[in-house]
């Protein structure tokens, strides 16, 4: 099993350093995956990159309530960015990967390259729409709902482990990987294992889900896009659509993967994401 990452202190933003020199890569983790649940494929990358993870707000406790945008996240990346003090390559997924597009706002040039990894992609209407309903009905929201009635501790990182296995979201994960998932996505309190990204604040972030669809066209980078063949969360229509808005953007899909593809196949999306940087 790879060994976790280090923490250290950026203006008071938790990153996770995987080690590894060569140009920095930042990596930008997914609604309810802590960065170091991606140790296999940060790893692999390290090999040809000084890999960073950052940790979103929602790993910093505090109330959920207080938190009422996605941009606060890329504010968060804007400080690292200027903490590196150079242009970065930059890995997203899912919502990390839309916190990185929401930063290019605030810095247009910040970044060498992007890799995006199932990106969040609504349309705007049910954007919209979804944003209504989970402030006045959250209940009445599916990803929302799951989150605020899954179990989060267990009596011990075993018996998280077996209450993992058959779900069908991890059906595609190596027990390796899953292993990962319960070391670095739990935290030990009392003898009990309970997760680091609270099903509250995960509720929270799906119920601000951004609109993304205008930045895509504006990105200024070498931008590569890659989808999960049997995603849930990035359907064709919206694949589709980002390959007309953004000609000029390289796109990856691969088989037999889900909306979990780095966690899921790490190997291989590391070896396309180093290959797509090594040209830049």
């Amino acid at each position: 099993m790879e060994k976790g990452a280090e923490l250290f202190l950026v203006d008071g933003i938790e990153l996770a350093d995987f080690g590894g020199e060569g140009p920095i890569l930042l990596f930008s983790h997914a609604n309810g995956y802590p960065p170091r649940v991606y140790s296999q494929l940060l790893s692999k990358l390290s090999k040809n990159f000084q890999v960073f993870g950052i940790e979103h707000r929602p790993l910093r406790g505090g109330n959920p309530n207080d938190f009422l945008s996605w941009d606060v996240m890329s504010q968060d990346i804007v400080k690292v960015i200027d903490f590196f003090n150079e242009p970065i390559f930059a890995l997203g997924h899912s919502m990390g990967g839309s916190a990185l597009m929401m930063a290019t706002k605030h810095r247009p040039n910040c970044y060498r390259a992007m890799a995006l990894v199932e990106p969040v992609l609504l349309p705007r209407v049910a954007q919209f729409a979804l944003n209504i309903v989970a402030k006045w009905f959250p209940s009445r929201v599916p990803p929302i709902r799951r989150a605020l009635n899954r179990t989060d501790n267990w009596d011990n990182r075993d018996s998280a482990f077996d209450h993992f296995r058959p779900k069908r979201v991890f059906k595609n994960f190596s027990d390796e990987a899953l292993w990962q998932y319960v070391e670095n996505g739990t935290y030990i309190q009392n003898g009990r294992a309970h997760l680091r990204f609270s099903k509250e604040w995960e509720a929270r972030c799906y119920a601000l889900v951004q609109n993304v669809w205008p930045l895509l066209g504006e990105l200024r980078m070498p931008v590569i896009g890659f989808k999960g063949a049997n995603s849930n969360t990035l359907p064709a229509s919206a694949w589709k659509k980002w390959k007309l808005k953004a000609p000029a953007h390289q796109f990856v899909e691969i088989e037999e993967s889900g909306h979990l593809l780095p966690l899921e196949h790490p190997d291989l999306l590391a070896a396309h994401v180093a290959a797509f940087f090594s040209h830049i």
